[in-house]
């Protein structure tokens, strides 16, 4: 059938639009489908739990080295440390982080592990943490980390200590190198190290 030529400049816009519309849509489920999953959780979310495994036997100057076994990782900070004690904590509501203290905690004879130090990827103990639990506090015992590993190498930038843990240093680099961050026993920002630490320690 013989059409006028606005007509078919008409017929042309439509398959365009039409064309035009097909590519969005796809080009949006492409996107969805390449995102990670959980890709709109916020790292505030994230609270986990890590476990300080002794990899030799405590020297004469009462060191142990250790490393890492993972615990999981839960929406809420309670969670957290609950999972790594092994005990029902009862803190009390809207516990800011700054706010904890070994007494918030049960006994220590009903505790499996003892905190030893929370690792905050914020300033000012804000954002995600990384809790690391060991079988003793630092009373007569260091124990250290000599690397956090790829996945949370350059994260932290504020820390609390526990477990009479009162001397804890936040390393540059692995192996105990580099420059050292010393919190006594916290520390809400580690300046010049944020996003640099490497290695831990803890002391009492």
């Amino acid at each position: 059938m013989w059409r006028s030529a606005r007509q078919r400049g008409r017929a042309e816009t439509i398959r365009s639009a039409k064309f035009r519309s097909v590519a969005f849509v796809g080009a949006s489920m492409a996107l969805l489908l390449a995102a990670p999953a959980g890709a709109a959780s916020s790292d505030e979310d994230r609270h986990c739990v890590v476990q300080l495994i002794p990899i030799s036997p405590k020297t004469d100057e009462g060191v142990i080295s250790a490393t890492l076994e993972e615990g999981g990782c839960f929406p809420t900070l309670e969670e957290a440390l609950e999972a790594g004690t092994g005990a029902q904590l009862a803190l009390p509501e809207g516990t800011s982080p700054a706010e904890l203290t070994s007494s918030l905690f049960d006994a220590p004879a009903a505790l499996t592990s003892v905190l030893l130090g929370s690792e905050y990827d914020h300033t000012s103990f804000t954002g995600g943490s990384t809790n690391y639990f060991a079988s003793s506090g630092c009373a007569g015992t260091t124990w250290q980390v000599s690397n956090v590993g790829p996945a949370l190498n350059d994260t932290f930038e504020s820390g609390i200590g526990f477990g009479t843990c009162d001397h804890n240093r936040k390393f540059e680099h692995a192996d105990f190198g580099g420059a050292v961050a010393l919190c006594t026993p916290n520390c809400s920002t580690y300046g010049s190290l944020r996003n640099k630490v490497t290695s831990l320690r803890w002391a009492d």
